[in-house]
């Protein structure tokens, strides 16, 4: 069917052979999105062996289900990513293999193995990666991150809409939730798993800092999701109860945010506030009608939240901050101990945890997963691919930088969870994935010189302006 002029997503699915992504299979697609955002928060409660397992099932099993049901034959299929997608799957997915293939060169070359050892043939490894079961498990958890981008990519306005009324629909029941438990003094969350921080509001998460920096990801867009023209339920109410609906939405999320006590995530939703503010102020010239509301909204909702929790137990945490904690010290021992040549060709992905314990000292206790800064993590599994991979997905960030209602809050957002990375491991969490990758995806559209969207045809040309579509 050819692409016609006046389909203002055309342009994205080809330029005479192309389909409009307003079929059947995306809209079954953006359901299934949905219920997978909805349900990931619900799962983690507790970070154990069958909880982290159950969230990654549910979390492949659904961003492939989404994916094949947005590329069923049928009217409106999503077409494949771009080239340059492709290629970045590519290189990522060539890195990890050979990572977990049994080549003991490698192994002697890149491995992050003690030197004991090589000493013993039996006890010889054969692989790059120190832990191929978490090599393999990153790499299927990338997979399905990769695919829900692709489909945030490619939906209308129209049908990611409905995702942004579902993540901001859970972020405030997350709020809400955990407010009230916490008043409640319930032990518990959701009936089913002990409360790790119970003197705090975290929500069904299993601690604070991680329900901090969820919240912190999505404030910006409960406020902003009010202004969004043609938002489903939202866009024809009158200007009063926009301007009532984010300054409650953001009052609420900040409220619980802060309450967390969480002094990286509290940090981080301030930045992304700033951040939100700033782009709105700057721009406002660029967004429609009053959407410059939400931003001087950030400042009442902040003086609301402060004025009905109190900052003082937050404060408290903030001063009590020194580098003795253990944080700093297992950023300081990645610094100064781990050799490297790491940083260069990367201990393997997923390999930090036993990279890691074999220079952890007796002082510092625990398990250690995840090193609590998700960008040093990444650079030492991961090595200099790992580095070009994240200065490709900067470049196209930058390189599709524009303004409207809906971008200012994903940057916002995006800004937020930056911060958080240097210090947690939120980018790990199944549950915060999902919105990054639907994040990422939509921010990752391009914007035509005579200021229309447009998305890069797959083999990597531009859509024509004039087949492209206003951006909301």
């Amino acid at each position: 069917m050819p692409a016609s002029t006046t389909d203002p997503e055309a342009g994205y699915h080809g330029r005479s052979q192309a389909r409009s992504p307003g079929g059947p299979g995306p809209y079954a697609a953006t359901l299934i999105l949905v219920a997978v955002a909805l349900a990931l928060p619900l799962m983690m409660g507790q970070r154990t062996p069958f909880t982290l397992t159950a969230t990654q099932l549910v979390l492949v099993a659904g961003a492939l289900l989404a994916g094949l049901l947005a590329t069923l034959p049928l009217r409106g299929a999503l077409p494949p990513p771009p080239r340059t997608w492709i290629l970045f799957f590519a290189l990522f997915t060539g890195t990890v293999l050979l990572q977990v293939l049994p080549l003991p060169a490698l192994a002697q070359a890149f491995g992050a193995y003690p030197e004991a050892l090589w000493r013993y043939a039996d006890f010889a490894p054969r692989h790059w990666s120190p832990d191929i079961g978490a090599s393999l498990r990153g790499w299927a958890a990338f997979v399905a991150l990769f695919t829900i981008a692709w489909i945030a990519f490619g939906l209308r306005s129209a049908q990611r809409h409905w995702i942004w009324l579902a993540l901001v629909a859970t972020a405030l029941f997350q709020a809400i939730y955990g407010v009230t438990a916490h008043a409640a003094g319930a032990d518990s969350i959701l009936g089913i798993w002990p409360r790790n921080n119970p003197d705090f509001v975290h929500g069904t998460f299993s601690n604070r800092n991680l329900f901090a920096a969820y919240l912190a990801l999505l404030w910006p867009l409960g406020v902003a999701v009010w202004w969004i023209r043609e938002m489903p339920l939202l866009a024809r109410l009158p200007r009063e109860l926009k301007f009532a609906g984010s300054l409650i939405t953001g009052a609420v999320i900040g409220a619980a945010l802060f309450a967390s006590a969480s002094r990286l995530g509290s940090a981080a939703a301030l930045l992304g506030a700033a951040v939100g503010l700033l782009l709105w102020s700057r721009h406002r010239h660029m967004l429609h009608g009053h959407s410059v509301w939400p931003a001087y909204a950030f400042l009442v909702m902040a003086v609301l939240a402060a004025a009905w929790y109190g900052l003082t137990p937050l404060a408290e945490r903030l001063l009590a901050t020194e580098l003795e904690d253990s944080r700093f010290q297992v950023f300081l021992l990645m610094v100064h101990e781990f050799p490297a040549r790491w940083y260069l060709h990367g201990v393997g992905l997923g390999g930090f945890e036993a990279a890691f314990k074999q220079i952890q000292p007796g002082a510092i206790s625990g398990w250690y997963d995840y090193a609590h800064n998700d960008l040093l993590q990444w650079l030492v599994e991961m090595g200099l691919v790992g580095a070009l991979l994240l200065l490709l997905v900067i470049a196209g960030l930058l390189r599709a930088a524009h303004l409207s209602t809906e971008r200012v809050a994903l940057y916002a957002g995006l800004a937020a969870l930056a911060l958080v990375s240097l210090g947690d491991f939120s980018w790990h969490i199944p549950a915060t994935q999902v919105v990054l990758a639907l994040f990422v995806g939509v921010l990752l559209q391009e914007r035509s010189r005579d200021g229309r969207r447009r998305r890069r045809h797959p083999g990597g040309s531009a859509a024509s302006p004039s087949t492209s579509a206003q951006q909301p």
